[in-house]
C-alpha cells in the first residue's frame, strides 16, 4: 500500500474539489455541470468496493439523491437526450444515500413510461448501460434487438480511428461499468482498444488519461504485463503537487461535438482514478511511491 499520507492528501483534495463541483451545479444547474458530476460518478461507481474513497461516494450519493428528489435530473433529461445516461448513472448512485426514499425512483419510472429514454437515439453501448442502471433503480426498458450487438467488436474496432479523444475514454468507461454491473462472465471483455489507449497514454505522458486507464486495465480489461508495468512506473512521475488535482485533458483530447465535459469534473475523475490505481496496484509501485513521498 502506498504512503498513507500521500493517499490522504489526494483524498482531501478530491473531497474539497468535489464539494465545489456539487455547489456550483446546485447554484446553477446546467448540462455541463451534470456531465462533470457524471464524469466523477463513473469512476466512483467502478470503485464501489474500495473503502478508502467511501467519503467521496457518500458526498456524491447524497447530492445525487437531492437532485433526484428536486427533479433536477428529470428536467435536464427533457432538455437533451445525451443527458439521460449521466442522469441515470447519478440516480443509481443516489440509491447509496441514507436520504434516498423509495418514491424518489418514481422519477426514473416516469421517464421510462413516457418513452423519453426507451428509444434508440443513443448509441448501442449507451442503451445497454442505461438499461442496466434502470434495472438497478427498479425500472426497466427494452431496446430490443439493438441492445444485443457484439460490443467487443464495436469497441475494439475503434482502434481503426486516426485519433483518440475524450469520447473514446467515455466508451471504455461505459464498457467497464457494464462489466461491473453484469459481471465479467456476462460480457466478453474488449482487449485491443483499452490496451491501445493505455499504450498511447504511457507514450505521450497523458496525465489525465493514464490513471483512469491503469485502473481500468488492472480490473476490467486485459493488458500485457510489460505495458502494465510501464504504466505503473509512469504513474510515479505524474503525482500532482500537494493540494492540487491532475491536469485537465489537452485541448486535442476533448471532442466537444459529441460530449461536453468540464475540466473540473475530468480533473477530479482522474485524480480519484489515481487513488484507486494506487490502492489496487501494490507491489513495487508501493515502494516507489513511499520513496517519492519521503523525498
Amino acid at each position: 500500500m502506498p504512503s498513507t499520507d500521500l493517499l490522504a492528501g489526494l483524498l482531501f483534495t478530491c473531497e474539497r474539489e468535489l464539494a465545489r463541483l456539487i455547489t456550483a451545479f446546485e447554484d446553477a444547474p446546467s448540462s455541463s455541470g451534470l456531465s462533470g458530476a457524471a464524469a466523477v460518478a463513473e469512476v466512483l461507481v467502478l470503485g464501489e468496493d474500495i473503502p478508502f474513497a467511501e467519503s467521496l461516494q457518500t458526498m456524491l450519493s447524497d447530492a445525487a439523491a437531492r437532485w433526484l428528489r428536486l427533479g433536477m435530473l428529470e428536467e435536464l433529461c427533457y432538455a437533451r437526450v445525451e443527458l439521460v445516461y449521466p442522469a441515470v448513472l447519478l440516480a443509481y448512485l443516489a440509491r447509496r444515500s441514507a436520504s434516498c426514499r423509495a418514491q424518489d425512483g418514481e422519477v426514473i419510472q416516469r421517464l421510462c413510461e413516457g418513452r423519453l429514454i426507451a428509444r434508440s437515439e443513443v448509441p448501442v453501448l449507451t442503451q445497454r448501460l442505461i438499461a442496466a442502471y434502470l434495472r438497478r433503480c427498479g425500472a426497466d426498458v427494452d431496446f430490443g434487438e439493438f441492445g444485443g450487438r457484439d460490443l467487443v467488436k464495436m469497441v475494439d474496432k475503434r482502434a481503426l480511428r486516426a485519433r483518440s479523444d475524450e469520447y473514446d475514454m467515455l466508451v471504455v468507461l461505459m464498457c467497464a461499468q457494464l462489466l461491473h454491473l453484469l459481471g465479467v462472465s456476462a460480457l466478453e471483455r474488449p482487449g485491443l482498444y483499452p490496451q491501445l489507449l493505455l499504450a498511447q497514454a504511457v507514450r505521450s505522458a497523458n496525465e489525465n488519461w493514464l490513471p483512469v486507464l491503469v485502473f481500468l486495465c488492472t480490473r476490467w480489461f486485459p493488458a500485457a504485463a510489460g505495458l502494465r508495468n510501464a504504466a505503473l512506473d509512469r504513474i510515479t512521475e505524474i503525482l500532482p503537487a500537494p493540494g492540487d488535482l491532475l491536469p485537465a485533458p489537452r485541448a486535442t483530447d476533448v471532442d466537444q461535438e459529441y460530449i461536453g465535459r468540464t475540466g473540473r469534473g475530468l480533473r477530479i475523475r482522474s485524480t480519484i482514478a489515481l487513488i484507486f490505481a494506487l490502492c489496487t496496484s501494490g507491489g513495487s509501485l508501493a515502494e516507489d511511491l513511499d520513496c517519492v513521498a519521503v523525498n
